[in-house]
């Protein structure tokens, strides 16, 4: 995705325009509440918060391994899929998520291809709605191996389009610690004239990541196209004790010369990571493979 600077102002006015229409036609609808799906299971939740009394817990009183992820080996696959609007989306998704353990995606389109996926793959999935098209729910959703022991929900308005940009936070038993993993996945607001609600989301998300001490992975497409945006996320990665993920190739995508997906960590060490180019989406998948590090190997971070 290639945008020119002289374009800005004239993506903002049309950008508006057309959401202005479909709001108005009735194809698009926007949930009046924090509204989290999990394998088809709806919760609406009144307060755009993570704090505890907010969260979704799921009911799993088993605690073998099977219900856990992996400690020496997690991988993970994030992407923006661009509403499955590109072809061949549905055969690189398949592909591209065929063994991962955290499927962290933006722009999803709860579509019967999506679904059926999912399904296929034995992958626990929850997604928190932004809106809705066509009858369609579309978010961020995350996908597990495992089902997660709990899930919160963010959102926020972009102030030109009037759709919410939506930010998910799971946590997942690790094998051999009593630790929790926590994977929060966003999508943050694009088009805006300033950073002041950009800045907002963000802290939304720091907030609820600030309140956990085990493991974490902070994933997703940021856009972070511009140097203030991009002072932003550096500012939660320090003040988060996070790192970034570094790659080989430049496949990543980039606007006005700035990374705009990411994916951040702590208390882990990145084994291998990837961005590979494709054509079904105007984002470019990111894959990571992790391990924990043990708590007397860490460093402390708070």
């Amino acid at each position: 995705m290639k945008i020119k600077r002289g374009y800005k102002a004239s993506l903002f006015i049309v950008s508006t325009a057309i959401a202005g229409m479909l709001l108005a036609s009735g194809c698009v609808s926007v949930p009046e509440q924090t509204q989290i799906v999990n394998n088809g299971v709806n919760k609406k939740i009144s307060a755009n918060s993570c704090d505890t009394g907010q969260a979704q817990y799921y009911s799993d009183k088993k605690r073998e391994s099977a219900h856990a992820l992996d400690s020496e080996n997690i991988t993970l696959l994030n992407w923006n899929i661009y509403k499955g609007q590109k072809k061949n989306w549905a055969d690189d998704f398949r592909q591209l998520s065929d063994g991962q353990d955290l499927v962290i995606i933006q722009e999803a389109l709860l579509n019967p291809e999506v679904k059926e996926t999912l399904k296929k793959q034995s992958i626990h999935w929850t997604m928190n709605t932004g809106f809705i098209v066509n009858d369609e729910a579309t978010g961020v959703l995350t996908g597990s191996r495992v089902k997660a022991v709990s899930s919160c929900g963010l959102r926020t308005t972009e102030p030109f389009l009037r759709l919410p940009k939506t930010a998910l936070v799971n946590k997942y038993r690790l094998s051999g610690t009593d630790e929790k993993l926590l994977v929060a996945n966003i999508h943050s607001i694009n088009f805006t004239l300033g950073t002041e609600v950009y800045s907002e989301q963000i802290e939304k998300l720091k907030s609820a990541i600030a309140q956990h001490q085990g493991p974490v992975i902070v994933a997703g497409d940021f856009n972070s196209w511009s140097d203030s945006r991009k002072q932003i996320i550096e500012n939660m990665v320090e003040d988060l004790s996070l790192k970034a993920v570094t790659y080989n190739s430049h496949n990543r995508v980039k606007i006005f010369g700035n990374f705009i997906d990411h994916v951040f960590y702590r208390g882990l060490v990145p084994v291998s990571s990837e961005a590979q180019q494709v054509t079904s989406s105007d984002h470019n998948p990111i894959k990571v493979t992790f391990r924990t590090v043990h708590a007397e190997q860490r460093v402390a971070w708070n």
